[in-house]
C-alpha cells in the first residue's frame, strides 16, 4: 500500500475508542506489535496516523472493532427501553392523580408530567457552567452507556475496557456532555412523543372531565397559572381555556363544565406537554448532536507529549531511511562525521559565533559573549540561510566555531547535516545549548552522530572558558 491509500472506513470515535483500549491494555504489559508498526510506518504518512492506525491493527487481533459494533448496535435498543421506561413513568405519575372514574386534576397532571423533565433538564443546564459536571455528562446518557456495556449480548472480555476508554476519550477532548447530552434528551424526546400519543388516544376515545381542586388555593392562582403556562402553546395554535372556564371546572358541585371546556383543556394539557417538554429536549438533543458532530475532528488529535506516545514515536522514527545526499558533488563520505582538522585553518584566536534554529524570542547577539571575528549570523534552518552560513565560514575559515542552539527542542537531520557540512571549516567547535532542560539528550545526540569531537557547553561562563581554552576535545 502506498502512503496515501485511503484511510479504512472507521468513524473517528472509533478510532480512538481503540487506540485509548490498547493502552489501557498495554498498562498490563507491552502487545506483540512489530508487523503492526511496520505496516502502519507504510500505510500512512503521518506520526499521528501512525499511530492510530498501530492501534487500530492491535485492536483488529484483540476484536475490539467487532465489540465496538456490537455495541452500538445493542445501544439503540437500550434507548429505545430507556424512553418506554421514562414515558411509563410519566404516565405513570399523571395516573397517580386521577380521581374516581376518569376525572383528572388538570393542573396536577401538568406537574407529574412536566415536574421530573424540568428539574432533569434544570440539572443538565447547571451542569453546563460546572466544569466537574461537564467531564461526568447527563446522567441518563452515562446510564445508556453503561447499560450497553453490561449487556450480555454486547459484553465481551474488553467491554469494560471500551466503556472507560470511551468516557477518557470524550472526556480529554470536553464532548461527553455533548454524547450523553444528544443521548439524554433523545430519550426524553421519544419518551414526550409516546406521551402524547398515548395522551391524544385517550382524550380521542374516552371521555375525561379535567378540572383542578385545592384546598387552600382560590380559583385566582389557577387562572394565573393556566394563563402564564398557556402562553406559548397559544402561539401555536393550542387553545387555552378562559378565567370562565377556569371558573367553572372548579365548581363541580355546581354541575361541572361544558364538553366545549373538556376539549380546551384537554388540547392545553398536551400543547404544555409538547412545548414545555418535546420542545426543548427535540431542540437540544439536535443542537447536542450538532456539538457532537463538529468536535469528532479532535478526536483524531493525540497528546504527542506523552511518555507512552513517545516511546512509540521513537520506535517509528527508528524505522526512518538513513538521509542520502542527493547531489553527488556534495555527497558525505560513508562511515562515521568527519574529523576536524588538526591544523587550524584559520588565524589562531578568530571565532565564528552562528544562531541555530533560536526561538523568537532570544535575544541575539548572545549578551555576555564574544561576537567573533566576523558578524555573528542567525539562521532559522532555510537553505538559503544555511548556505549562505556555510560560504561565510568556508572564506573566513575561523580557527573555533560556536553553534548556539535551543536545549529544549530535538535535534533532527538538518541539524546533523549542517553541523556535518560546517566542521570542516574551522578547527574546533562546540554546541551552546541555550535554555534550561535537554542538554542530556544534545550530548546523547552528538555522541550518536559521532560528533564526539564537537564540545557542548551550557552557559555563557562556559562558552568564554571553551573560547579561551583552545580545547578540541567534546567531553568539555
Amino acid at each position: 500500500m502506498s502512503p496515501t491509500a485511503p484511510r479504512r472506513s472507521r468513524s473517528p470515535l472509533a478510532a480512538a475508542i481503540v487506540a485509548e483500549a490498547v493502552r489501557r491494555i498495554e498498562a498490563d504489559g507491552p502487545l506483540d506489535d512489530a508487523a503492526a508498526l511496520a505496516q502502519a510506518f507504510r500505510t500512512r504518512p503521518t506520526r499521528g496516523e501512525q499511530l492510530l492506525e498501530r492501534a487500530w491493527l492491535l485492536g483488529q487481533r484483540l476484536g475490539l472493532p467487532a465489540q465496538l459494533a456490537r455495541g452500538r448496535q445493542a445501544g439503540w435498543g437500550v434507548l429505545l427501553a430507556l424512553a418506554l421506561l421514562v414515558a411509563l413513568t410519566g404516565l405513570g405519575l399523571a395516573r397517580a392523580v386521577l380521581g374516581e372514574g376518569r376525572h383528572i386534576n388538570a393542573v396536577a397532571a401538568f406537574v407529574s408530567l412536566l415536574g421530573l423533565h424540568g428539574l432533569t433538564l434544570a440539572l443538565w443546564l447547571l451542569g453546563l457552567l460546572l466544569p466537574a459536571a461537564r467531564r461526568a455528562g447527563a446522567p441518563l446518557g452515562r446510564l445508556a452507556l453503561w447499560l450497553t456495556a453490561h449487556l450480555p449480548l454486547a459484553r465481551g472480555p474488553h467491554a469494560l475496557t471500551l466503556l472507560r476508554s470511551l468516557g477518557t476519550v470524550l472526556g480529554r477532548h470536553g464532548l461527553l456532555i455533548w454524547l450523553t447530552g444528544a443521548i439524554s434528551h433523545g430519550i426524553w424526546a421519544l419518551a414526550f412523543v409516546i406521551t402524547l400519543v398515548v395522551l391524544l388516544f385517550g382524550f380521542a376515545f374516552h371521555a375525561y372531565t379535567l378540572s383542578w381542586e385545592s384546598t387552600i388555593l382560590g380559583a385566582g392562582f389557577f387562572q394565573r397559572f393556566v394563563q402564564l403556562s398557556g402562553a406559548l402553546p397559544a402561539l401555536l395554535g393550542f387553545p387555552v381555556p378562559d378565567a370562565a372556564a377556569v371558573q367553572q371546572v372548579g365548581n363541580l358541585a355546581a354541575g361541572g363544565a361544558t364538553g366545549i371546556s373538556q376539549r380546551d383543556w384537554a388540547w392545553w394539557l398536551m400543547g404544555c406537554v409538547a412545548v414545555y417538554g418535546l420542545l426543548p429536549r427535540a431542540l437540544l438533543a439536535c443542537f447536542s448532536a450538532w456539538r457532537w458532530r463538529a468536535g469528532q475532528a479532535r478526536l483524531a488529535r493525540l497528546d504527542m507529549t506523552d511518555p507512552y506516545v513517545r516511546v512509540l514515536i521513537a520506535r517509528l522514527d527508528a524505522l526512518e531511511p538513513p538521509p542520502q545526499v542527493i547531489d553527488a558533488e556534495q555527497r558525505a563520505p560513508a562511515g562515521p562525521a568527519p574529523a576536524l582538522p588538526t591544523a587550524a585553518p584559520g588565524a589562531p584566536g578568530t571565532l565564528a559565533v552562528i544562531g541555530f534554529e533560536l526561538p523568537p524570542e532570544q535575544a541575539w547577539p548572545l549578551p555576555g559573549l564574544p561576537t567573533g571575528s566576523t558578524a555573528p549570523l542567525r539562521i532559522a534552518g532555510g537553505a538559503a540561510e544555511r548556505e549562505a552560513a556555510l560560504a561565510q565560514l568556508a572564506a573566513h575559515r575561523p580557527d573555533a566555531l560556536l553553534l548556539a542552539v535551543h536545549a529544549p527542542s530535538s535535534p533532527d537531520r538538518g541539524t546533523a547535516r549542517f553541523l556535518r557540512e560546517a566542521l570542516p571549516a574551522s578547527r574546533r567547535a562546540a554546541v551552546l545549548a541555550l535554555g534550561a532542560g535537554g542538554a542530556g539528550r544534545w550530548r546523547d545526540w552528538l555522541d550518536s552522530e559521532s560528533f564526539q569531537a564537537v564540545a557542548l557547553v551550557q552557559s555563557a561562563p562556559a562558552a568564554i572558558d571553551w573560547i579561551a581554552s583552545g580545547e578540541v576535545s567534546g567531553h568539555a
